[in-house]
């Protein structure tokens, strides 16, 4: 039987595709993100869903404790949800967890209870209602292909035999330990995120930008090194650029409020402003400046490396 790889090799093999890579995984968190705000009508709304759907998973998980053959597939997941006891989160724990004041986390958490999304009983839960509950296995399986498509892309870079409906089906079988490994990478990479921007919403906005400079840059085999060495790499790409408006009209967020987070961007060095047509576009500066570091980037690398690495060993297994 094939071995499957180690995390380490599969860091390499992203850092050695990143441009082919940076396209997929900016496409896939571009979605992801969008997914988010369209949601629960804020990024760090959807945050909070995120730490309490997680809790869920973990608890769902200890199930396996007591019975090898617990059902943890997708199909099970609303009923097994039902059946556990939440875990008791503080406002101070919770904030710590994902990097938000604690005061800002009591709002949020309030206003996603009063749209019956969380519940308050003994503690903080995921409780929605019946028609959420069928929203969220549509979106849910959406996503599902999505994780399945980026794993296979790296499959197939290291040459490892894994297809993407292996994977897929896989992943719904035992959907909550594949989902709680999910959840932890994609809150751990918001909480980078919150660091860096201390606001959610400007990177959603910046991934669109960023959008188009991988859609242009995705056919050249340029490593993060290549653009840390030599930023003016970047200025062949300006030409992708995009309006504000265009940015509302696919996030559903104000023009007014895209408009004062772009420039918020351009303050941060991160993007510019053509001064004719009023369109943002990627800056060679963006890749030597602390926002945008060849340090956050690899951790962004090993994080979801880790993920993929937890994925493929366990499919491999079961394969």
């Amino acid at each position: 039987m094939q071995p499957p790889p180690s995390q380490e090799s599969i860091e390499k093999i992203i850092l050695d595709n990143y441009i082919e890579c940076q396209y997929l995984f900016v496409e896939f968190q571009s979605k992801f993100l969008l997914g988010l705000f369209s949601k629960y009508q804020s990024v760090e709304n959807g945050n909070l869903v995120l730490y309490y759907a997680r809790q869920v998973h973990q608890n769902i998980l200890r199930q396996k404790d007591y019975n090898l053959n617990f059902n943890t597939s997708f199909e099970k997941f609303w009923d097994n949800h039902n059946k556990i006891s939440p875990s008791k989160k503080s406002l101070s724990d919770v904030a710590r967890d994902i990097s938000l004041p604690k005061e800002t986390v009591r709002r949020k958490i309030l206003q996603l209870i009063k749209k019956k999304i969380l519940s308050k009983k003994k503690s903080i839960n995921l409780l929605p209602s019946e028609q959420y509950r069928k929203n969220y296995s549509l979106d849910t399986v959406n996503e599902i292909n999505d994780v399945s498509k980026l794993i296979s892309y790296i499959c197939e870079k290291i040459n490892f035999s894994i297809s993407k409906e292996e994977v897929t089906k896989e992943i719904r079988e035992k959907f909550s330990f594949y989902w709680f490994h999910y959840l932890g990478a994609q809150l751990e990479y918001l909480r980078l995120c919150s660091k860096q921007f201390n606001d959610l919403e400007l990177i959603l906005i910046f991934l669109q930008v960023a959008h188009l400079f991988s859609v242009k840059a995705k056919k050249n085999f340029l490593s993060p090194k290549d653009f840390y060495d030599d930023p003016s790499l970047l200025k062949e790409y300006i030409g992708a650029s995009v309006s504000a408006s265009s940015i509302s009209e696919v996030t559903g967020i104000p023009r007014a409020t895209c408009v004062r987070k772009l420039k918020t961007l351009v303050s941060l060095k991160t993007i510019s402003q053509d001064k004719i047509s009023k369109r943002y576009y990627m800056i060679s500066s963006a890749a030597s400046e602390d926002l945008i570091s060849h340090k956050i980037t690899k951790k962004v690398v090993k994080l979801f490396s880790k993920f993929f690495f937890i994925c493929i060993r366990a499919t491999s297994v079961k394969t």
